[in-house]
């Protein structure tokens, strides 16, 4: 006998499940694009204000390893800052990196031709790469720990971010609010081609920007804490057996009794198109598998990925078994339930895209907009975005070990939490340049 509840009358179970995945999604994003719009409104109302705070002492870290084709526009930005006093710190692998002479010479370049916003500038080498913790944590631990007395604000950039002129100045006011001990942006795909993997990779950040933005996941390629924050809640202790910097930070800043706030001002376009599924699913992995280590969120996280997949799986079960049974009106039933959860799904696309155009276009940026060409061809890679995400939602709660720009890390469970420690290494000289990883 075939299972009776996959022929409950007139479709009442597809519309059962329908409205289970779409209402929770739904009102995820309204409360995204409410966040966009009152942040935003807070954002322009303190325009006139925001200079004030451009003399603030702050420095900016630069953690890194292999050299990104980004990292000399991305100093050259970093050059423009229109906040007044502030250091730049620079922490390379090793003097064997290729980041360290491109980083070298840029900064020489910068100097002689014009007059850089920092006071001052260090390039240095990582000194200890200890056995626990990710390399990553280990150069900005040591950035950290010589700090100038005098600064109020540390902010943290990607090798990849390349920042407009009030960056800075925005990061630096935007953290000395009070109560607010930390600030992000975020990054929105909009890949020049719009290949197939581009989209799917701009898919999936669609949702995850409305998933870090709710449940207060901080992104690290934008990302300031208050001195006096970082202090009280111990930051650069818990990034030393920690995989990675920013999705740590949050729950020790709420313990400790400061906000983080997520800016959309600080949101960083990216137009990078060069990647391929394989490559891609795995660095979404990582990205999950940081929230499974560090955040109180994971669980809420992992349901929403993998209810993807229970769509496709029971759609095509449904209709599958309901073709074979000769209920050829409950399989159109289910395609049709397919074809109403994948047409919301890309409303909500286009509702979180048009929150995030309206953001970007206040800071004068922009994005192209979906126009019906382009939006048809993000619809065909919604069930393919949905497939990925849910392989990389099982690979990061089952997975143990990850590689990260040429290192392989695992991880064990102590007395004092989870502990991340380095399992083998590369040669350097053999690295490649990794702009996804």
């Amino acid at each position: 006998m075939m299972p009776s509840i996959l022929f409950l009358p007139r479709g009442t179970l597809p519309i059962i499940l329908l409205a289970g995945l779409i209402l929770p999604q739904a009102a995820l994003t309204l409360w995204f694009v409410w966040i966009m719009r009152s942040r935003m409104r807070s954002f322009c109302r303190r325009n006139q204000l925001r200079a004030t705070s451009a003399g603030i002492p702050a420095e900016v870290v630069l953690c890194l390893r292999g050299c990104d084709p980004t990292l000399e526009d991305v100093l050259a930005s970093l050059a423009r800052q229109s906040h007044r006093r502030w250091r730049l710190c620079i922490v390379v692998d090793s003097v064997s990196d290729p980041a360290w002479e491109v980083a070298h010479a840029a900064i020489q370049r910068l100097t002689a031709t014009s007059s850089p916003s920092w006071s001052g500038v260090t390039v240095e080498p990582l000194n200890e790469r200890p056995a626990r913790g990710s390399l990553k944590c280990a150069s900005l631990r040591q950035a950290l720990s010589a700090l100038a007395m005098d600064t109020q604000a540390v902010a943290l950039i990607d090798a990849d971010s390349v920042v407009h002129a009030d960056w800075l100045v925005t990061m630096v006011d935007e953290c000395m609010q009070p109560g607010v001990g930390a600030v992000s942006g975020n990054r929105w795909y909009d890949p020049a081609r719009d290949s197939p993997a581009g989209v799917v990779r701009a898919i999936w950040n669609a949702g995850a920007i409305v998933q870090m933005t709710v449940f207060g996941i901080p992104w690290g390629g934008s990302l300031a804490v208050r001195r006096e924050a970082m202090n009280d809640c111990k930051w650069v202790e818990a990034i030393e057996a920690s995989l990675c910097e920013d999705t740590v930070l949050a729950a020790p800043l709420a313990l400790s009794g400061w906000a983080y706030r997520f800016v959309p001002a600080l949101i960083a376009v990216d137009r990078d198109d060069d990647i391929a599924l394989g490559p891609l699913g795995r660095w979404i992995a990582r990205q999950l598998l940081t929230v499974r280590l560090h955040h109180r969120a994971w669980p809420l996280v992992a349901v929403h990925g993998l209810s993807t997949s229970i769509v496709l799986v029971a759609t095509l079960v449904g209709t599958v078994i309901s073709g074979l049974a000769g209920a050829r009106p409950t399989a159109a039933t289910w395609l049709g339930f397919l074809a109403i959860y994948e047409a919301a799904n890309l409303g909500l696309l286009l509702v979180i895209a048009a929150a995030v155009r309206a953001a970007l276009a206040q800071t004068g940026k922009h994005v192209r907009p979906l126009d019906p060409a382009r939006t048809a061809w993000w619809a065909a890679l919604i069930p393919a975005t949905q497939a990925v995400y849910a392989s990389a939602i099982s690979a990061a709660t089952w997975a143990r070990i990850v590689e990260w720009r040429g290192i392989t890390y695992v991880w064990t469970n102590s007395r004092t939490g989870r502990e991340v420690r380095m399992a083998s290494t590369h040669a350097i000289e053999a690295m490649q340049t990794q702009p996804m990883s």
